[in-house]
């Protein structure tokens, strides 16, 4: 019998490798906001061990957002992207440290912006490509 945590775990890992670049920085942003969620409830139920790996987990994708910026193509954009997310590794590791949720509770509206802003960008991205230009037709005399 198939266990449905690792139809879960493979459903989740075949979305990861076929998704653009574009769809995972989102699926990062989505990753980010579930675990500050999960860590708010931590909070609540004072479950010291959970915030704290829940707060690492978070931490972990600024991290991997970090590695992903490009500052040669992105620019300004991305070296201001990386400010940011500095920012909100020392508010998530400040959190974590004092076991205080008020420096994540100040970032997550921010987090939720950029993951608004992101998806808005990837749609009009979209959007805006070029049609599939027709496919040339062969000039074959038979």
């Amino acid at each position: 019998m198939n266990n449905p945590y690792n139809q879960k775990a493979a459903y989740r890992k075949t979305q990861v490798e076929t998704a653009s670049p574009e769809a995972l920085i989102l699926m990062l942003y989505d990753g980010a906001l579930k675990f500050m969620g999960q860590t708010e409830i931590a909070f609540a139920a004072n479950d010291i061990e959970q915030i704290s790996n829940l707060l690492l987990r978070v931490q972990a994708i600024f991290a991997e957002l970090m590695t992903a910026l490009d500052k040669e193509k992105g620019g300004e954009i991305a070296v201001n992207l990386e400010r940011l997310y500095v920012f909100f590794l020392e508010k998530l590791g400040d959190a974590n440290v004092k076991k205080d949720i008020a420096p994540m509770l100040e970032i997550k509206p921010l987090v939720q912006n950029l993951r608004n802003t992101w998806e808005l960008a990837m749609q009009r991205h979209q959007n805006a490509a070029p049609a599939t230009p027709p496919r040339p037709r062969l000039n074959v005399a038979v």
